[in-house]
């Protein structure tokens, strides 16, 4: 009978209605410490990880080097030292694009709630400053995403999905990325290119669409939000590495953006001292935090995980598994 360690639950297979398949038997981890990851891989073929695993390095990898493959059950691996994997032999894999829809949605939320202030309508008209919450809001003026200039950094799968829905609702959308894209797809979503520097100063939201690795670690920082335009909202559904969470406390403190969405934060879980955990009351206000949910609903996980199973399902065939991101 093959053994597959998992560091995802199995209470995760159960809200996503997946059943282990016939034949497998897996080794649940309870935690993430190296010890028992380890200890569980010893008799393991392959090793299933969320997306978000962090801290899989090479002193852990060369103690697992019996793995086939580690298997994301989703399109992260960036908490994964891929190329010690391959030198070790042993193969990464991801599921990439099953969820780019499901991430986009909640991205387009996120705007509007931002852009309405729904957050802390919400909160002061439950405390019964209705009259007062709406004359402030009133003043402040709401936007919409309708006539907003916003700019994507990054546009695969998922900035592609949040590119078209802003599109088709009336917004001026430009984008960044290390490569410019080809004219053909900058006209079929109707978007256009700006370096970075000229996209935040331009947009009134920013809104961040790239994978996290040594190159985008902190591309947004101190100098980047004083370049953004005043009232500019940024919106984070892709690795909270890829923005220096001290220098987005302090421009919320000190109001060099009007506020922020971010469903990924770095170190996820964070801890208590985190800077973002530790606002004040002014700044708390402009920002939404969510605990990285954007892409996990019951039907895309549903898809998320059942590919990486079929995946490891190949492996345990003999067959080689798609989706390689460290070809040996």
């Amino acid at each position: 009978m093959p053994i597959i360690a998992s560091v995802m639950p199995k209470w995760r297979f159960e809200a996503a209605k997946i059943d282990i398949p016939n034949g497998w038997h897996i080794n649940f981890i309870n935690s993430t410490s190296h010890e028992e990851l380890i200890a569980s891989c010893q008799e393991a073929t392959c090793l299933l990880v969320p997306a978000a695993i962090q801290n899989i390095n090479i002193d852990v990898l060369q103690k697992i080097s019996n793995i086939k493959l580690i298997q994301s059950a989703g399109a992260g691996y960036d908490g994964i030292d891929i190329k010690a994997a391959r030198r070790l032999g042993i193969q990464v894999a991801n599921v990439p694009g099953q969820n780019a829809h499901t991430v986009a949605e909640y991205t387009i939320g996120m705007m509007i709630a931002l852009q309405r202030s729904l957050v802390i309508a919400d909160q002061k008209t439950k405390e019964g400053d209705y009259i007062k919450i709406r004359k402030q809001l009133f003043r402040q003026g709401l936007t919409e995403i309708a006539g907003s200039s916003i700019g994507l950094i990054g546009v695969g799968l998922i900035g592609s999905e949040v590119a078209k829905i802003l599109v088709y609702l009336g917004a001026s959308v430009s984008y960044y990325s290390r490569t410019r894209k080809n004219t053909d797809l900058e006209a079929e979503l109707g978007i256009y290119y700006k370096p970075l520097e000229l996209l935040l100063s331009e947009s009134d939201v920013v809104s961040i669409h790239i994978p996290l690795t040594d190159e985008t670690r902190g591309i947004i920082g101190q100098e980047e939000f004083k370049q953004m335009k005043p009232g500019c909202l940024l919106i984070n559904t892709a690795r909270g590495g890829i923005v220096d969470q001290t220098a987005l406390a302090a421009a919320l403190e000190n109001g060099q953006i009007a506020g922020a969405a971010v469903d990924v934060m770095a170190p996820e879980p964070p801890e208590a001292t985190h800077p973002l955990l530790n606002l004040s009351p002014g700044a708390r206000d402009r920002l939404l935090i969510t605990p990285h949910i954007a892409g996990v609903t019951v039907s895309s996980f549903q898809m998320m995980l059942g590919k990486a199973l079929d995946n490891i399902q190949r492996v345990l065939d003999g067959e080689q598994p798609g989706n390689i991101v460290n070809s040996l």
